[in-house]
């Protein structure tokens, strides 16, 4: 593990990289928080969401989950590769930054190489109820045509699933134990900004201003949150379902080079995309004894959080 090693990029170095991350959790509301902060004219993020370059240099290749040889095509292994995601950046762009969830989850290697490649970046955290966040992977497995048992079949097998290498949104119940997660973030850097999902939902307005503040960019812009991106349910037509994926995926790489070129106009492809991807989802609930279980599973964990990011979480044990 890299940890607290000297930062590589001097200042000297005409390289624009992240100046903030946010790190996680995943199925949190972080795709909607990425889009949030991106309409932003100071703020500059990464044309691709999730490039996991700092977990990419401690994980084992291949990932062997269902799907999971398609999501490794997408991660950004080395620091070329890396930097390119920033040539877009103007002058004006003065809050850099990218979202790659799984950061959260491996924070104990992840950490130092955050460290090592961008030396003290200000990190976001948006949390969410863990029994919800994860009930919300497996719809976003069930959604993408990857998953294939049930809800509780999954969180039996997890643990084989975590033991053959599988991609870590296929973990339901490990990723939810938060604690020490934030704590390591919370030790190991100066800026950390921590969001409840139910801030983003309850006052998504309000939210983005808080964090606009916290990135020092004007906080009297006003962003559209009218548009939740990457909600999970359960697809009512799978054909219909698999084209919407295909061209959100072609219109999150098409959006920022237009919006680069043509700022005063640019283009809002995948904002139309969620909308009707989102009507296309049917949202099942789940069973209460199952709830139940893992209301136990995680109720030691949510109360050293909440005294530990002095907030109230005392509705995720309802």
């Amino acid at each position: 593990m890299i940890k607290h090693q000297p930062r590589r990029i001097t200042s000297t170095n005409k390289v624009k990289l992240p100046n903030f991350l946010i790190v996680g959790a995943a199925k949190s509301g972080t795709t909607s928080f990425n889009y949030y902060l991106k309409q932003h004219p100071q703020i500059y993020m990464s044309p691709v969401k999730e490039p996991k370059f700092f977990t990419a240099q401690f994980l084992k290749f291949p990932l062997n989950g269902i799907g999971d040889d398609k999501v490794e095509k997408h991660i950004v292994k080395t620091f070329e590769e890396y930097k390119k995601l920033f040539k877009w950046v103007t002058p004006e762009r003065k809050a850099i930054g990218e979202a790659s969830v799984d950061n959260l989850y491996y924070h104990k290697k992840a950490i130092g190489y955050i460290k090592y490649y961008l030396g003290e970046p200000k990190i976001i955290i948006l949390l969410r109820n863990p029994m919800d966040r994860a009930f919300s992977a497996y719809k976003h497995l069930v959604r993408d045509g990857r998953e294939r048992a049930s809800f509780e079949e999954g969180l039996q097998m997890e643990a084989e699933r975590i033991k053959n290498n599988w991609e870590f949104i296929w973990f339901y119940k490990d990723v939810g134990f938060y604690y020490e997660q934030v704590k390591d973030y919370l030790e190991s850097f100066r800026q950390v900004k921590i969001f409840l999902t139910e801030d983003l939902e309850k006052q998504p307005l309000k939210t983005v201003k808080e964090a606009y503040e916290f990135l020092e960019v004007d906080a009297s812009f006003v962003p559209n949150v009218s548009v939740k991106y990457n909600v999970s349910g359960i697809p009512k037509s799978k054909l219909f379902s698999f084209i919407l994926k295909r061209a959100n995926t072609f219109g999150s790489m098409l959006e920022p080079v237009v919006n680069t070129l043509f700022p005063k106009k640019g283009i809002k492809v995948v904002s139309w995309i969620e909308k009707v991807r989102t009507k296309n989802l049917e949202k099942p609930r789940m069973k209460p004894e199952t709830k139940e279980y893992l209301k136990g599973l995680y109720k030691e964990d949510i109360l050293k959080l909440q005294k530990l990011i002095n907030r109230d979480l005392s509705s995720w044990l309802l």
